[in-house]
């Protein structure tokens, strides 16, 4: 796999100069007013565009995901402007002026791009509640149950310690059931006060059965070696938060109600137990909350027993239209929202408070879930 990484950047690369050294060129046509053809001014526009395309291959970066929705939509205008010319025929040689000036300018693509990052930064740091209601048909009290869902907070991106102690409160006062910590709650760059500030905060908020947390694929740090604060760090400021830590763990909240914590898969590639072996012991008149930070093995789910299956992970695919990408090949079972596996088996997959890498956010919103959960 680094092997083609190698390979592909240098290609990607060039790609890239070549595209932005075309679209600049276009763009200094459009106005008529450079000479396009002057030695000085293609060295400009090449160094330039060089520039573009290295912008660009930094992927981590917000100045990348600028880059790129440039390219996107301006490959959508370069589309476009091939049908406008086959609708036109030989009347676009010398008509279409208007559409000419507003193709050949470039303008569209970088009014588009501004705007995305615009309303993404909005977006990511307008955190939203989000409501379900799901239906059972197993025999629970008659009031229900209420969980708050949380995940993805990434300490340190977006969401400061002032921000996310409100939202605390905010959920302390709806009086929910049980608030599920559905991982990467921190990660790489987070700092080790950072962490204690984060974990002191939500187990602080208040719930009739209590805080229950699953580790994500990020919350050990496990993508950099220098790591700010260890595993066995983690995991005692997370219990001395008054947080119930769930790996591969069945917990009964009381004769009704278990709740399932699965350890994330990218550490339980081995040893991971099954869906089906973990809940082979439980009453299956029981319900049967499962919190999964990936939202994988959703037949398995089904075929196993769960009822309700929670997870983040994906940010809703944060940027568009990486969304459409994890759709298209399949990265996940969802990418956001709820599921119905079968006739009993549901899933819901949150957005995240926050996101990973970028201050943005362009597809789903920044949120955290509250689900109610009913008999019929």
């Amino acid at each position: 796999m680094n092997v083609m990484l190698y390979i592909s950047a240098p290609i990607l690369a060039v790609l890239i100069l070549v595209f932005y050294y075309y679209f600049v060129r276009r763009a200094c046509m459009a106005t008529g007013i450079i000479d396009t053809e002057r030695r000085s001014v293609r060295a400009v526009t090449l160094l330039l565009a060089a520039c573009l395309a290295l912008l660009s291959c930094s992927i981590f970066s917000l100045g990348a995901i600028f880059s790129l929705h440039v390219i996107a939509v301006a490959l959508l205008m370069q589309f476009i402007n091939f049908i406008v010319k086959c609708i036109g025929k030989s009347k676009y040689k010398n008509g279409f002026a208007v559409w000419k000036k507003i193709y050949g300018s470039g303008i569209v693509p970088v009014i588009v791009a501004v705007a995305m990052m615009v309303f993404g930064f909005v977006n990511m740091n307008n955190i939203v509640e989000t409501d379900y209601t799901v239906y059972t048909q197993k025999n629970i009290r008659e009031q229900g149950y209420t969980v708050a869902l949380i995940a993805d907070v990434h300490f340190g991106v977006s969401v400061d310690i002032t921000e996310l102690k409100s939202i605390c409160n905010d959920i302390s006062k709806k009086n929910v059931d049980i608030v599920v910590l559905c991982g990467d709650i921190v990660d790489e760059n987070t700092t080790a006060s950072g962490m204690r500030e984060v974990f002191a905060a939500l187990g602080g908020i208040t719930s009739n059965y209590g805080v229950f947390y699953v580790y994500g694929n990020h919350d050990r740090q496990p993508y950099t070696d220098d790591k700010t604060f260890g595993a066995d760090q983690l995991r005692k400021t997370i219990e001395d938060s008054g947080i119930t830590i769930l790996s591969d763990e069945v917990y009964a909240v009381n004769d009704e109600l278990v709740i399932v914590g699965r350890e994330d898969r990218s550490y339980g590639k081995t040893d991971r137990k099954s869906i089906a072996d973990l809940i082979s012991d439980v009453d299956r008149n029981k319900f049967i909350l499962t919190v999964d930070h990936q939202p994988t093995e959703y037949k398995e789910n089904g075929q196993a027993g769960t009822d309700l299956l929670l997870s983040g992970h994906t940010h809703g695919g944060q940027i568009w239209p990486a969304n459409i990408i994890f759709d298209l090949f399949g990265l996940n079972d969802a990418v956001y929202g709820y599921t119905r596996i079968n006739k009993t088996t549901q899933a819901i997959v949150t957005s995240g408070l926050a996101g990973w890498g970028f201050p943005v956010k362009t597809v789903a919103p920044a949120e955290y879930v509250i689900i109610k959960i009913k008999g019929k």
